[in-house]
């Protein structure tokens, strides 16, 4: 089993924190009352269907005047008071959208750990950088010449950090360069990461959340959010080993079957573990229960994408009828190759709320390294998307100099934030042209995202469009809240230093976040 520290890194949804990883996933179920694939992973194609007929915040309302403002303080306060936030970090700015009249400040120029909210940095400025017409593009080419259906070259399956490229879409490619004519290749399959570096993993990520989903590799060439699905089934008896089922298949890891069958009745205590001296391989440990009819789920992360997604393209090949004769490595396309085929990912508007509902670490870090592009060319790079974004700050009033950056989703223990600088990241965002895309994308509470199951019951629910973060003792969220009298409140309330080991002690700060921001919503007229 893996430690505490990595207990501290499910994100999706982040309110799962404290929870041990496989009862962490069976709770996540029970409570959204949803089938997926591999239990509490991010899920992409986002459904702006729940919120298309919201209303959402927008300007107008009156003015807040000052009596108004002195007993919002009031309220606030004693709510930050309260015995659940003893010993906490506490930041939160609260200002009127349209107006830029402060309403509530509190350690607003210190700096916090950010969690997940460091995610609306790197969504925000992709979309000033790439545009909303944006998309990721991955493209099959050939090169050589197409003789009575041999081809005399090699193929090359080019990434273009699409993390939401399918097993399907590999098929569809498949399907296209047999339609192209080609029935068997003299040459070599080449998988072509070389849009972005070689880096696998920011600085700062805790080394034993590496094994699972939401500390996924990041790579130009990309499948399956880079992650298989491991279904388990017990085995016959008590003691013998489980039955692992592997989707998609590939050779490229080595899973070990080391999870053995427990008694009827007991704890699913299955779990991963990465040999780091076997860096290709997958152990499976702990027990699964006898005679247990529905199957569990992991989504270990694969620990090359860029070979996982061609062992997957050969074997799509092989299935239409392709016959590879060359060896299967990584290489670059050359310049004068021909394209066979292409994928588009969904375009922007779509791929930023894939990213801030469920809170997606690798669609972030992806995102940053193609932010590294822009900025210094490829390949696409860490440190050159964050000199990105830092020249981007510094655009819209932020310095730099107060904005620890060192990943794109905020895993890293190094990052930090001041409440100050996410409030105005969030009021560029309400400023621009941009305004709808930004609110379409973000998770609402009561309705969709990390936030769906938050502040039902409360004024709050269907008024806070906001991005979460949740790692151990670091709880925060930064969005804007929907008034009813008042327009628009753009706010930043960041909890860092945060242990209460009391039973119930998330529910009571996710109590107090509804009736904080329920006495936003609620001010008078």
């Amino acid at each position: 089993m893996h430690s505490w520290r990595s207990l501290r890194r499910c994100t999706a949804p982040e309110w799962c924190a404290t929870l041990t990883h496989r009862t962490l996933q069976r709770r996540c179920a029970a409570l959204l009352a949803v089938i997926v694939l591999a239990l509490c992973r991010p899920a992409h194609a986002a459904d702006f269907a729940l919120t298309r007929n919201l209303p959402m915040p927008a300007p107008g309302g009156s003015a807040w005047t000052p009596a108004q403002i002195a007993q919002l303080d009031r309220r606030i306060s004693r709510l930050l008071r309260r015995p659940v936030l003893r010993g906490a970090q506490v930041g939160l700015l609260a200002i009127d959208s349209d107006r830029g009249t402060l309403l509530y400040s509190r350690n607003a120029g210190q700096e916090f750990q950010p969690a997940s909210n460091f995610k609306l940095i790197v969504g925000s400025a992709a979309l000033d950088t790439l545009g909303p017409d944006f998309t990721f593009r991955t493209r099959v080419f050939s090169d050589g010449t197409i003789v009575d259906g041999v081809l005399h070259g090699n193929l090359y399956l080019k990434g273009g950090g699409d993390v939401h490229l399918r097993t399907r879409d590999l098929r569809d490619a498949a399907a296209a360069v047999a339609a192209s004519g080609i029935t068997r290749v003299d040459g070599e399959l080449v998988a072509d990461a070389s849009r972005y570096d070689t880096q696998r993993y920011p600085q700062g990520w805790d080394w034993d959340d590496l094994p699972y989903y939401y500390a996924a590799v990041t790579s130009a060439l990309s499948l399956n959010e880079n992650t298989i699905r491991l279904r388990i089934t017990p085995g016959a008896s008590v003691g013998g080993a489980v039955l692992l089922h592997e989707y998609p298949p590939t050779g490229s890891l080595r899973l070990v079957d080391r999870a053995i069958t427990g008694p009827a009745g007991s704890h699913d205590t299955a779990d991963l573990v990465r040999p780091w001296n076997h860096p290709h391989e997958i152990v499976v440990v702990g027990s699964y229960p006898l005679g247990r009819h529905e199957s569990g789920d992991l989504a270990p992360a694969v620990p090359d994408p860029a070979i996982y997604a061609l062992d997957v393209f050969a074997r799509a090949l092989t299935a239409h009828g392709i016959t590879i004769e060359g060896a299967q490595h990584i290489g670059t396309t050359p310049n004068d190759a021909r394209l066979l085929w292409q994928h588009r990912s969904e375009p922007m508007p779509a791929l930023l709320a894939d990213m801030w509902q469920p809170s997606d670490n690798l669609m972030a870090e992806t995102f940053l390294k193609e932010l590294g592009v822009v900025e210094g060319g490829m390949p696409g790079t860490t440190t050159s998307g964050i000199s990105l974004e830092q020249r981007w700050l510094r655009g819209i009033g932020v310095n730099p100099a107060t904005v620890a950056i060192v990943d794109g989703s905020g895993l890293s223990n190094y990052d930090r934030i001041t409440p100050r600088a996410l409030v105005a990241i969030l009021q560029h965002d309400w400023d621009g042209p941009h305004r709808g895309l930004i609110l379409d994308a973000l998770p609402v509470a009561g309705v969709v995202g990390t936030l769906q199951d938050s502040y039902v019951g409360s004024p709050a629910a269907r008024n806070v469009w906001a991005k979460t973060g949740t790692i151990s003792h670091v709880s925060t969220i930064s969005g804007f809240i929907r008034t009813r009298y008042h327009g628009a409140v753009t706010f930043s309330l960041l909890v860092n230093d945060w242990v209460d080991p009391a039973p119930g002690a998330d529910q009571e700060l996710g109590q107090l976040r509804a009736r904080l921001f329920s006495s936003i919503v609620t001010a008078p007229e």
